[in-house]
């Protein structure tokens, strides 16, 4: 019953992965689509612009939303795990309640400081109106945010999933005919339209979702909502502090390199490593964070869940890892130019870095899930500072490759924190199973690295070949052991049958 069990688990998660990660990887394809078209009709200095503009609002939101984007799915799994449909409306009303004020909040602030934001964003007051009207995007994207939270927290990852396609192919439909009309008048325009797209389409996808209504007083909800807005506001902070720990290593880089270029190689290996690689961390989160939500109260259920979630990330994160090693030049003068490729001395350990991240990212969702406020912010502040401080230092004496060695500083001394943090706090222990795969999957980005820091291309090819075959074969086998991969192989050819 318990080997059923585990299989379970981790065909869940590998389901969840797949489903989501196909559509992050479908969502981006259509964003860089439509990107190319929005860089031919605005050119450069438009790009900036539409950069400052989402910036700026992000920074607003980060303020005045009080993380309702992550509180809000746990609010919602934890009434989901209730299985009480009152108390789920109750919950669910107090929450998008709360929404509506954040958003008007946001607005407000928005509308009051417009003329500031514009002298800080443009260096002229001429442009303050544009903050005016776009006060109006909180409201709708605070309103999307809670009903993505219903999406997930219920998890919902095919409507989720699919929601987050249809958007991003409406989103670029609407934006390119808009920028080819209006070219830089587009900009607010292409902004609002792109919030209520979103809305509207996660409103399509969550209209069978019944809520019952209940009245709960003004004062009753303001209560209720307390506490969900004080650990959204640690949130918030750990957000813009995060923020403001990255603009400080970006300064750095940028007053201490050889040449400005420095600092356009550390925003390429970013791209690379946050957004492409960062699909899968997406795309596993986006289930694990309700599932592990829902059985917070239990440390046995969290212990097994979370060494399922390391096992999985690790067997699917590793062969994309090593790959990178393998194709890394092909894929930096693929998607930028030959000028980049310096951004390979900063992958020789960032990469490795990532298989170290698969390991310790589940474990900041349990203190998440454990609505242990205080705790969570703490240790995202030190994660935040550990790698403040050892890019500076690294960087000061090995250059490039010092930002990748940061990297993986910083992730071996976060896990030197948060291990032993939740053995004493929650109980959590690794189990054999999953330590034998972790210290594979190590060794074998041990020696990608090795190799990438002493063999130069072309000849790292050869030995990272057979690395990567090793790799992808070890994942094969240790997936096939917990979810029987064959299984999935004979539904496939049972379609196509049916379909002959």
């Amino acid at each position: 019953m318990e080997i059923k069990s585990k299989e379970n688990s981790h065909k869940t998660i590998l389901n969840a992965t797949g489903i989501f990660g196909f559509a992050q990887a479908m969502k981006m394809l259509v964003s860089i689509v439509g990107s190319k078209f929005v860089a031919i009709f605005l050119g450069p200095f438009g790009i900036g612009i539409v950069g400052l503009l989402n910036n700026t609002v992000a920074i607003i939101s980060s303020l005045t939303s009080f993380g309702i984007n992550i509180t809000g799915v746990r609010e919602v799994s934890m009434a989901n795990a209730e299985n009480d449909k009152i108390k789920f409306s109750e919950r669910y009303i107090v929450l998008q309640r709360w929404s509506i004020f954040t958003s008007i909040l946001g607005a407000l602030l928005t509308i009051i400081f417009s003329k500031l934001l514009s002298e800080l964003t443009f260096g002229t007051t001429n442009y303050y109106f544009w903050f005016v009207i776009l006060s109006v995007n909180f409201i709708f994207s605070n309103l999307t945010s809670t009903r993505i939270a219903l999406l997930q927290g219920l998890r919902m990852v095919k409507s989720l999933a699919i929601s987050n396609v249809i958007a991003s192919i409406l989103i670029t439909l609407i934006t390119v005919p808009i920028y080819y009309f209006f070219k830089f008048d587009g900009i607010i325009t292409v902004i609002l339209a792109s919030s209520v797209i979103n809305l509207l389409v996660n409103l399509y996808f969550t209209r069978n979702i019944k809520i019952n209504k209940i009245s709960i007083s003004i004062a009753d909800t303001f209560q209720r909502g307390k506490p969900l807005m004080k650990m959204g506001f640690l949130l918030s902070i750990n957000v813009i502090f995060g923020q403001i720990c990255s603009y400080l290593i970006k300064l750095y880089l940028n007053g201490n390199g050889s040449s400005a270029g420095i600092l356009g190689l550390f925003e390429v290996s970013s791209v690379i490593l946050i957004s492409y690689v960062g699909l899968i961390f997406n795309a596993m989160g986006t289930d694990f964070y309700p599932r592990i939500t829902e059985v917070q109260s239990d440390n046995s259920k969290v212990r097994d869940l979370v060494n399922d979630q390391i096992e999985i990330g690790l067997l699917l994160i590793t062969p994309a890892i090593i790959f990178l090693y393998f194709c890394g030049p092909i894929i930096v003068e693929l998607l930028y130019s030959n000028q980049f490729l310096g951004v390979l001395f900063i992958f020789k350990a960032a990469l490795f870095a990532v298989i170290i991240k698969t390991v310790i990212w589940p474990l900041a969702f349990v203190i998440l899930a454990k609505g242990d406020n205080k705790l969570y912010f703490k240790q995202e502040i030190i994660s935040d500072i550990f790698l403040l401080a050892s890019t500076v230092f690294f960087y000061h004496y090995l250059g490039l490759v010092g930002i990748g060695i940061a990297s993986s500083v910083q992730f071996l001394l976060y896990s030197m924190y948060i291990i032993p943090l939740l053995k004493k706090k929650y109980d959590f222990s690794i189990r054999k199973d999953t330590f034998k795969v972790i210290l594979i999957c190590f060794i074998i980005g041990i020696s990608a690295c090795t190799i990438t820091f002493t063999i130069d291309y072309p000849y790292a090819y050869y030995p990272l070949g057979l690395i990567l075959v090793f790799s992808i074969f070890f994942s094969y086998i240790e997936i096939n052991k917990r979810v029987a991969i064959n299984s999935y192989f004979l539904k496939l050819k049972n379609k196509f049958k049916r379909n002959e």
